[in-house]
């Protein structure tokens, strides 16, 4: 999709506004930065009035400062290795008129740090990704909130260019659909959606232009039937169309385009006092234009435990698998691989992370992989953690003659919750390359075993 670059004057213009009315609460909307949970703007400057209009003025500030390398062709001997920065900028205003509608517009900008701002994507050296109009001042966010439509208090509408988080998780990425995907400068989708309340369930029917043009119709319902103690269950399920759905070109597969691509999912989530559940699956149907049918499926099932020590540190400690159908034969009419170029799965920060890495853009599908997590508090306020992510990856249907082995990767992350609304991040990985990892990348003649490398630091401010 196409952004207008705004001006100084436009961002002027959003504040002498917010000067003028008081602020509302946050609608809640999840996360802005996917590897940093938190409110999506909070708390916010409030200004008065008068007791029928309310404004918030809300924004972040994300740097990052990165060394990273072999992402190419984990050959130590190539070049491909680099340090540099990233920054990211919002900020917006959330007008609530009155008690039925609320409009929100919010200004953002991401770069490279010292890059002059232009027209063109990332020169990063990761793996291949989809144009991110990186180094452009954008319009992000502008989208209206109906409430109480058409004197329903159980129906809402919303509408324009807004974030969508279709996660089971609360502040982890969506499996299937979220704006984050490939983490562009503008992270949200230009569409409607209904919502519609009845007791404990909530239907949404919803159509987006995703940001390579196609088009996504869907319908979600929730249930979140009534919690006793200290037990809450969230199930979830989803029927969604995509037209015109971009293949992108891996191994032996030159990519294309998909007419039509339906796919049936569901989820579950069970809390249930120290232990957190969770499990999704989905299948696919629909064709591409040369008339090869779909037949793809995926699903991930994870559990969390999560206690106090008796020193009174926080502890956690979970296990989680993913499985992604691929596809190892492309001259017949069947496509067996499982298409979420949307996803927001982001645990392993350079096989899976929106942000840092997504080797698994090397594949369409054909991942199974094993994670083990684990962290823990320095005190009781749980201000300084650290926690630490291994990662087993194979593929399930390589190419014939090909290893099914992709690769290892270990994380650590220190944490340090320097205010309720700043973090800083000291953070690192590397990635084990197996036998079956050499023939995806782009330079397969050069590619051998090194390891693929990342270190960062990373402050974010939420206000």
């Amino acid at each position: 999709m196409t952004h207008r670059p705004c001006t100084l004057v436009t961002s002027l213009a959003l504040l002498i506004g917010a000067a003028a009315v008081q602020a509302a609460d946050d609608l809640g909307d999840g996360s802005r930065l996917l590897q940093q949970p938190g409110p999506e703007f909070a708390p916010g400057s409030r200004l008065q009035v008068n007791a029928q209009r309310q404004v918030v003025v809300q924004g972040l500030i994300d740097l990052d400062a990165l060394i990273q390398g072999n992402y190419l062709d984990a050959n130590n001997a190539v070049g491909d290795h680099r340090g540099y920065g990233l920054i990211r900028a919002e900020l917006g205003t959330k007008v609530k008129t009155d008690e039925h509608v609320t409009a929100t517009i919010t200004i953002g900008y991401y770069d490279e740090a010292g890059s002059a701002a232009s027209n063109a994507a990332s020169t990063s050296t990761t793996a291949p990704t989809v144009p991110s109009n990186r180094g452009r001042t954008v319009v992000k966010d502008a989208y209206v909130d109906l409430n109480q439509f058409l004197s329903s208090k159980s129906l809402g509408i919303r509408a324009g260019r807004m974030p969508v988080r279709w996660n089971l998780r609360v502040d982890k990425g969506a499996f299937l659909y979220d704006s984050r995907a490939n983490d562009p400068a503008v992270d949200s989708w230009d569409g409607a959606r209904a919502s519609y309340n009845y007791d404990t369930i909530d239907v949404t029917p919803y159509a987006y232009r995703l940001p390579d043009n196609s088009s996504l119709f869907g319908a979600a319902i929730d249930w979140k039937p009534g919690s006793s103690g200290d037990t809450r269950t969230f199930l979830t399920g989803s029927v969604d169309l995509e037209r015109n759905v971009v293949l992108r070109p891996v191994a032996a597969n030159p990519g294309g385009t998909g007419r039509r691509l339906v796919t049936f999912s569901g989820g579950a989530e069970f809390e249930i006092n120290e232990f957190n559940l969770y499990g999704e699956y989905a299948s696919q149907r629909g064709e591409d234009t040369n008339g090869v049918r779909f037949y793809g499926w995926g699903a991930n099932v994870g559990i969390d435990w999560r206690t106090r020590l008796p020193t009174g540190q926080q502890f956690i400690l979970g296990a989680k698998a993913d499985y992604l159908s691929g596809d190892n034969d492309s001259t017949d009419n069947r496509n067996y691989a499982f298409i979420n170029n949307w996803e927001g799965t982001s645990d392993c920060y350079i096989v899976e992370h929106e942000k840092y890495g997504e080797l698994s853009r090397y594949l369409q599908g054909n991942l199974e992989d094993l994670k083990l997590t684990t962290g823990i508090s320095f005190d009781e306020h749980n201000r300084i953690r650290l926690g630490a992510t291994y990662g087993v990856f194979r593929m399930p249907n390589p190419l014939p003659g090909q290893s099914r082995e992709f690769g290892q990767e270990g994380d650590l992350t220190l944490t340090w919750q320097y205010t309720y609304n700043a973090t800083f991040r000291l953070f690192g990985g590397a990635f084990k390359p197996h036998a079956g990892f050499v023939p995806l990348t782009p330079v397969p003649a050069v590619t051998k075993f090194d390891l693929v490398y990342l270190m960062g630091l990373n402050l974010g401010v939420v206000f």
